[in-house]
C-alpha cells in the first residue's frame, strides 16, 4: 500500500463508476465525522460557538427560509464533505494520491465552502475574518481532506 505521490508507477485500479461514486461518498462522509468530532474537542477548549454558516448558505440555495439553517446545517456540512469524497476517490484511482493531494483537497474544501457562502451572501470574505478563525476552519478543513484522502488511498488500491 502507497500513498507515496512520488512513485513512478502509479497504481491505476480498475473500478467501476458505481464503486468510485460509493467509495468517495463514504470516505467523504467518515472524513466529515472525523472533522466534526474534532470541531467538537476544539469548540469544548476555546468555548467558540457552532457556526450556522454552512445551514445558512443550504436555505440559500435552495430557497429556503433563513430560520430553518439549524435544521440544515448538518446536512450542507456532510453532503459537501460526500460530494468532495467522490472528487478525492477519482484523484486516487487516477495516481493522485497521499499527503500532497490531501493539501490539493484542503484547498478545494475551502474554495467550495467559501465560493458558496459569499455567493449567497450568507458568509464573509475570509480575509476579512480573526487570523484565529482562519487558522481554525484551515485546521479543520485539512482533518477533512487527510482522513478523507487516507480512506480513499487505503480503499482504491
Amino acid at each position: 500500500m502507497s500513498r507515496k505521490t512520488t512513485d513512478f508507477d502509479r497504481p491505476y485500479p480498475q473500478v467501476s463508476l458505481g464503486k468510485l461514486v460509493a467509495i468517495g461518498l463514504t470516505a467523504g462522509f467518515l472524513g466529515v465525522a472525523v472533522m466534526t468530532a474534532g470541531e467538537k474537542v476544539e469548540q469544548a477548549l476555546t468555548k467558540r460557538p457552532n457556526s450556522e454558516v454552512p445551514g445558512l448558505t443550504l436555505a440559500r440555495l435552495i430557497g429556503r427560509s433563513d430560520g430553518e439553517k439549524g435544521k440544515l446545517n448538518l446536512v450542507m456540512h456532510y453532503g459537501q464533505g460526500a460530494l468532495l469524497g467522490v472528487v478525492r476517490a477519482f484523484m486516487a484511482t487516477h495516481g493522485m494520491r497521499g499527503p500532497f493531494v490531501d493539501f490539493i483537497l484542503t484547498g478545494m474544501r475551502l474554495s467550495v465552502d467559501q465560493t458558496l457562502e459569499n455567493w449567497v451572501g450568507s458568509g464573509a470574505l475570509p480575509w476579512t475574518w480573526p487570523v484565529s478563525e482562519q487558522v481554525i476552519d484551515i485546521l479543520h478543513k485539512g482533518v477533512f481532506a487527510f482522513a478523507t484522502g487516507y480512506i480513499c488511498d487505503i480503499w482504491l488500491q
